[in-house]
């Protein structure tokens, strides 16, 4: 998935928590969201954050590979885990958009290995998308608009700011 439908889906999935769920959709919390749906590809120098990551990327690559450790659950759990340290909507932000990632990922024709290290086997559903592809532009456009759906019909709007 690229970047741009990483932040758009996730965003809208954190609209749907925020509905459904304790949490507030303020400015925080969605900076938090977008960050947090970019940083699982961390292990990648040519992705949206490895390009700006001062080579850390490529570091990250070298020991683990693209699509290892990165978008397992132990790292999803990670994230949590230090959202529980510091507990704030930027912090809840970023381990939603995390888990946003990994599990958008999980429906690519690549998959993710969700027990990694233990193991490298990819996960993927019978139903998938493939990365830049019509059904991910797709994705992009009804996220986007669910996005805005769901900012005025629950008011999302006035928790912002």
């Amino acid at each position: 998935m690229r970047y741009h439908t990483h932040i758009a889906t996730s965003i809208a999935a954190g609209a749907g928590v925020a509905i459904t769920g304790d949490a507030s959709f303020t400015f925080p919390y969605v900076v938090g969201i977008a960050i947090g749906a970019l940083l699982p590809d961390i292990d990648e120098p040519n992705s949206y954050i490895g390009r700006r990551s001062l080579g850390l990327a490529k570091v990250i690559k070298s020991i683990f590979g693209h699509r290892g450790i990165t978008h397992s659950i132990l790292a999803s759990g990670l994230i949590f885990y230090l959202h529980t340290m510091y507990n704030n909507d930027f912090t809840l932000g970023i381990a939603y958009g995390y888990a946003f990632h990994i599990l958008g990922d999980f429906f690519s024709k690549r998959g993710v290995p969700f027990f990694s290290p233990l193991s490298k086997k990819k996960f993927k559903p019978p139903l998938t998308y493939e990365t830049g592809g019509g059904a991910e532009t797709l994705i992009f456009y009804l996220a986007v608009i669910g996005s805005f759906y769901m900012l005025y019909k629950y008011q999302l709007y006035t928790q912002l700011f």
